[in-house]
């Protein structure tokens, strides 16, 4: 796989992973054996939307850290939208607003640097991690590829939302399942309810039903004491509703879009990339359509446009894309943000023809500006 189409699949993983329906087009099961092959090699965690929260962590002691969670605190968002509420929510919700976040990680260890969360109509998540190299004595560095060690991911689903389903599918493509089908083995309650432990290699998975038909789960990769862990990062959730905001200015979504989520990612205390997500009309749960601008994700203009020809209004643009529009369309040097990158990435053939192909996706990408305060994750704009 080339340079350039490993970050194409690598980025749609990215924002799918987790949200991967049991059949479907080429692209999808392009998706699921780009994921076996990136948790071989590389040891990549690839996790999507939806309700997650990601906290990359290597012992219970970690947990006693002193780099707090991802994202603005409560006093930092002056909108009425943040409030407290004393833990999940006890009936399930038929779906989540994509433009709140209902918890956080209260506070994750000095070695996870790369942290982010996501939101969606049906998973809400957030993520924290100790990153490694991607290759054998190489940099550990953030990008839009970037190796990830120790890690736990957990996540809140809406009702009926099978939270096992990419995990079971990863067990499937990797071989044999363990002889523990999921949800697991029954282990003693967590937050007064049923739970159940699943270990498969080095991944284990807790997990409980929060409400009726509403499940929650927390996944961990490559840490000591799974089970005491996830049980301590549970009790350690912060639970506040707080407003979803971008660094970006409003877009000019094609019509009939709808929100599907949103995603943000941060290495070292500060933003790389935030995206959201629509649906266009495709068939299947996932997205149709992203926007999104990244920071520091890309060296200078980004190494993706480094030998790009492709120019759009006087800047620098990149194109991976099929002959239907289907791909990522970026451009470098927004301005009032030299070393930002817009991106639209166009993910089945609605999105693609929603936004017009391939010179529909490079206009609306170059058509992006940035906030404001973009630099300042508490200045930017409530979406």
């Amino acid at each position: 796989m080339i340079d350039q189409e490993e970050t194409y699949v690598r980025s749609l993983l990215a924002r799918a992973a987790d949200d991967l329906p049991g059949g479907g087009v080429s692209m999808e099961r392009a998706l699921a054996d780009g994921e076996r092959t990136v948790r071989r090699r590389r040891q990549l965690t690839a996790v999507g939307a939806v309700a997650t929260v990601l906290a990359l962590l290597g012992s219970a002691a970690l947990l006693a850290g002193v780099r707090p969670s991802v994202g603005p605190s409560p006093a930092d968002d002056p909108s009425p939208s943040a409030t407290a509420p004393a833990g999940p929510p006890t009936v399930a919700p038929e779906a989540f607003d994509p433009t709140l976040r209902l918890f956080r990680l209260g506070s994750v260890t000095a070695e996870a640097v790369s942290q982010s969360y996501r939101t969606d109509v049906k998973v809400l998540a957030v993520d924290a991690s100790v990153p490694e190299a991607i290759s054998p004595g190489g940099p550990v560095e953030p990008g839009p590829i970037m190796g990830v060690g120790r890690s736990v991911t957990v996540r809140l689903g809406a009702r009926g939302v099978d939270l096992f389903a990419n995990q079971r599918q990863r067990s499937e493509l990797d071989g044999p399942p363990p002889p523990v089908a999921l949800p697991g083995a029954p282990v003693a309650p967590v937050d007064g309810h049923s739970a159940f432990l699943y270990t498969d290699g080095s991944e284990t998975l807790l997990s409980w039903q929060y409400a009726p038909d509403g499940w929650m789960s927390i996944r961990m990769s490559k840490v000591d004491h799974p089970e005491e862990l996830g049980r301590q990062i549970a009790a350690g959730l912060v639970w506040e509703t707080q407003r979803v905001s971008v660094p970006f200015a409003p877009v000019a979504i094609p019509a009939g879009a709808t929100l599907k989520g949103t995603e943000l990612r941060m290495y070292n205390g500060k933003w790389l990339d935030v995206h959201v997500h629509y649906r266009t009309g495709g068939p299947g749960p996932r997205q149709d359509l992203s926007i999104g601008v990244s920071n520091g994700t890309f060296a200078g203009d980004g190494s993706s446009f480094e030998e790009s020809r492709t120019m759009v209004a006087g800047r620098v643009g990149s194109v991976m894309s099929d002959d239907a529009g289907i791909g990522v369309f970026r451009v470098a040097q927004v301005p009032g943000c030299s070393g930002c990158v817009t991106e639209v990435s166009t993910e089945s053939p609605a999105g693609a023809s929603a936004v017009g192909g391939r010179d529909g996706g490079l206009e609306m990408a170059a058509s992006m500006r940035m906030t404001e305060g973009w630099n300042d994750p508490a200045s930017w704009r409530p979406l």
